[in-house]
Parts: C-alpha cells; structure tokens; sequence
C-alpha cells in the first residue's frame, strides 16, 4: 500500500503538472479566456476518463469505498467491491480525478484499495495462504489494508488504525490482538511511502518529508533512517 500510495502521488502530481504547464503557455501565448478554456477541456478530459473507465470497467470502484467497506466488513456482501479490475480502475480514476480539479480526495479511495489488495494477497501462489481464504481472515486483512491506505493517505499509523475500527463496529470478528497487527501494517506503509518520495525528491531519508510525523517541520533535527 506504500508503494500503490506513491504510484497515486507521482500521477496526480505529473498530471496537475502536465495540466498547469498547459494552461501557463496558452496563457502567456493567448491570454486569459484561451487559458481557462485549455484548463476546463484538459479538467473534463481527466475527469471524464476517469467516470468512463469506472462505468464500463469497474462498476466496483464507484464512490469514496468507506460506506461500501463499512457493509463489508459487517458482513455484506456487494458484488464488484473486490477484484483486479476495480483495483485497476480506483488507481488510475482517482489521479485522474484529484487532477481533474474535483471535489474529492484520495483518502477514501485508498482505504478501498488497501482492503482490495489486503484480500489479494489471499490469493498468491503459495499453499499457506488457503487456510485463510475464508470470511473471518479476509475482513481482518482487508481491514490492515484499509488502514494501510489511510496511513498513506494522511501519515498517520494511529489514524488509519482507528478509522479502520471506527468503520468496522459493531464486527464481532475484532479483537485486541488484531488492532496491534493493523497499527504495525499501517506503520508499515507509512514509512515505505515516506521512503519512496525521499529517494524520488533526492532528500535524506528522514521522517520529515513525508508526512510520517506531522508536527511541522525538523530542520534543526531531523530524525534519520
């Protein structure tokens, strides 16, 4: 989820990017008016990319994912909320989306794609991983994914934790024990993003930059890898 989290950092940054570029040159080349409408065509293009593929593609991607997780993890069952395709498409919809200038974010969403890519894991290559192919297991790695997502989404191991419980009550499949596995994979995926984007930005590899500890910035001292 660290990983998938940098993956939607770098694409809604290159496409905000690629967005403003265009609209500054239009604007410096052709003025104003021509400007806003280079930057409401590449908006609609973006966010019209992203409904068409969520529509033909991944129905299962529709939405934030936090309502439709809370009925997971409570037992229901709702076709499409799992799968390849949907993964696919949340990734690539929400960048397009955050892109497109729209009213959204990319918190909720990566909780869904953390419970789809905790459940995939259920389904590697390997003997093992049969035993836990049942509906007790899956809600619990699911829920470490959601919480991974979330832990990405805002730097915070503790908040994705108890966002993940806050939308799971009342599941009677949640236990003391379980909590303590979920901080750790959400700490987990914290710390790789936090990783990524100092190598990508060039930086030390501090906690700063990333958000892993959100209380302002350390230059005097920063805290090291």
């Amino acid at each position: 989820m660290g990983i998938i989290a940098f993956i939607v950092d770098v694409l809604v940054e290159n496409l905000v990017f690629f967005k403003w570029e265009m609209t500054q040159s239009v604007m410096h080349s052709s003025g104003v008016g021509s400007a806003w409408v280079v930057f409401l065509v590449l908006s609609v293009l973006f966010g019209g990319t992203a409904a068409t593929m969520t529509v033909y593609i991944g129905p299962g991607a529709m939405g934030s994912g936090i309502a439709e997780l809370m009925g997971f993890f409570n037992g229901l069952h709702i076709p499409q909320l799992i799968g390849m395709r949907t993964l696919v498409v949340k990734v690539l919809g929400t960048s397009l989306g955050v892109a497109a200038s729209l009213a959204i974010g990319k918190e909720g969403p990566l909780a869904h794609i953390g419970a789809v890519v905790g459940i995939m894991t259920l389904y590697m290559p390997f003997d093992f991983v049969k035993f836990y192919q049942n509906d007790k297991d899956k809600r619990e790695i699911a829920a470490a994914g959601a919480a991974a997502g979330v832990s990405a989404a805002f730097g915070s191991p503790i908040g994705g934790s108890l966002l993940v419980y806050e939308i799971s009550k009342p599941s009677t499949y949640w236990s003391f024990g379980l909590t303590w596995k979920i901080f750790f994979c959400s700490s987990i995926s914290t710390f790789t993003l936090n990783i990524l984007m100092c190598l990508v930005k060039g930086h030390d590899l501090s906690i700063t930059n990333a958000g892993l500890i959100k209380f302002g910035e350390y230059d005097e001292n920063p805290y090291k890898l």
